[in-house]
């Protein structure tokens, strides 16, 4: 009979946690347009190192999702007004901390530099406080402008903002700006996807501050907490094999 009973209630509590399992929502995921680690291919897809990894951990979680691309500036903004929504490749930070649900790390630490053109021998810096006498491009709303801002850094000074990434790499091509605050792996694929050779910029600064930190996947507050779990344990356990991109 007590063996019977156990029975009974082991049934009952997996029925439980299929009928909630049932219920958790499908999962709406947005990005922006960041070569090579999240993009959209000739053929419109959602593709590169952090969307592979992204996939793979919500594939791993069981879970349905949409993935699609924005600017950063609107991706960020649904993020934080729409429940059920997660965002990546984003850099957690100080200020961000409160705003979102936090799935961590995604990526390695990428360290991010100064690059120029290779002709601009007219500017030298040794700091990023000499690089305030020159114009640097940046995403509205990444990570970087929220960096930079912190350093003293002013929109219409020394900042040129933009809400397209690839908008940045042909304004220095043009001589439009001074430097570009990017990945050498970013640079590198970006300017390879438009038949420029690498060779024609240099790195001159490592942005050390910004370098050390790990881009993640956030929820918005009010997103179903069975899925954050879901999700942050499949990325434990992707983590605990590869950690990446």
């Amino acid at each position: 009979m007590i063996d019977r009973l156990a029975l009974l209630l082991v049934l009952l509590f997996f029925c439980i946690q299929n009928d909630a399992f049932a219920d958790i929502p499908k999962l709406q995921v947005v990005t922006e347009e960041w070569v090579p680690y999240n993009y959209a291919n000739q053929q419109g897809e959602i593709v590169g190192r952090a969307t592979k990894k992204v996939r793979e951990v919500l594939d791993l979680a069981g879970i349905e999702y949409d993935i699609k691309l924005y600017p950063w500036a609107r991706s960020m903004k649904l993020t934080k007004t729409r429940p059920n929504t997660m965002i990546y490749s984003i850099y957690r930070s100080r200020d961000r901390e409160s705003q979102f649900e936090w799935a961590c790390p995604l990526m390695r630490p990428v360290r991010q530099y100064l690059f120029r053109l290779k002709s601009r021998t007219d500017i030298q810096v040794n700091s990023l406080e000499d690089a305030k006498k020159y114009v640097i491009s940046i995403v509205r709303g990444s990570v970087v402008h929220e960096f930079l801002t912190e350093q003293g850094f002013e929109a219409g000074t020394n900042l040129d903002i933009t809400a397209d990434p690839s908008a940045s790499q042909r304004k220095l091509l043009a001589g439009r700006i001074d430097f570009l605050l990017t990945t050498e792996y970013t640079m590198h694929a970006t300017l390879k996807s438009i038949g420029v050779n690498y060779d024609v910029v240099v790195p001159v600064l490592e942005v050390r501050n910004n370098s050390d930190r790990r881009a993640c996947m956030a929820f918005n507050l009010n997103t179903n907490k069975q899925l954050i779990d879901k999700v942050r344990r499949a990325l434990a356990e992707h983590n605990s094999r590869y950690l990446g991109p």
